[in-house]
């Protein structure tokens, strides 16, 4: 084969390789951007706890996660919450039934969250909580102020914020309000955040006041 005929040949061979890197370069995009957007909007209860999150896909690009989401609300940026800390909608056809609710989960996906649970209720914190929604982003705020944070990981609370306050009649510890102190642990963030979830999920359909406590299974 003559000089004149290797040219076309090799031209082609380069060609195709720096196809093959530019659809591994692409498919490497779409995996990480995959990744990044694991969550849904639907595993929250409100804009802020998605914001906090970031797991979910950003669909116009803004910054602000879950935008159709009820308040109170976390934009880009943002340290405080805005809006209603107890959105009317997440009450309308709520139930209110008056035995203590069971809210069960994987004792093999939360090992950490039931660690802590078994732990705060042996320390003192009471097993049977009640759903407070009203203040819960000042109750972990003020909670969670001075305490420090590690990568990879999230501060557990419990009682959950959601379980604690002034509809809480058992939690007594702190003041103004009453309730708002809870046992805080260091678990992964990942495992943190699906518990939250889930419990979020879990509880959506009940009205502030109602009992619940938590069940490993």
């Amino acid at each position: 084969m003559n000089s004149t005929e290797a040219a076309p040949e090799a031209s082609s061979t380069e060609s195709k390789t720096a196809a093959a890197a530019k659809t591994a370069k692409a498919t490497t995009a779409a995996n990480s951007a995959a990744v990044a957007g694991s969550g849904r909007c639907s595993d929250f209860a409100n804009q802020a706890a998605a914001q906090r999150a970031a797991n979910t896909r950003d669909g116009d690009g803004d910054g602000v996660y879950c935008e159709s989401l009820p308040c109170p609300c976390l934009k880009k940026g943002a340290s405080k919450p805005t809006g209603t800390a107890a959105p009317s909608n997440l009450e309308v056809g709520c139930v209110k039934p008056s035995a203590v609710q069971q809210v069960g989960f994987s004792a093999t996906k939360y090992p950490n969250i039931r660690r802590h649970f078994l732990k705060a209720v042996r320390a003192g914190w009471p097993a049977t909580l009640v759903i407070d929604r009203r203040g819960t982003d000042e109750r972990r705020d003020r909670l969670l102020a001075n305490i420090a944070t590690r990568a990879g990981y999230d501060r557990d609370e419990y009682p959950p914020a959601m379980g604690r306050g002034r509809g809480s009649e058992a939690l007594t510890r702190g003041a103004n309000p009453v309730g708002w102190m809870a046992s805080v642990m260091l678990v992964p963030s990942s495992e943190n955040r699906s518990h939250g979830s889930v419990m979020g999920i879990k509880l959506r359909r009940f009205c502030s006041g109602t009992r619940f406590s938590y069940r490993f299974y």
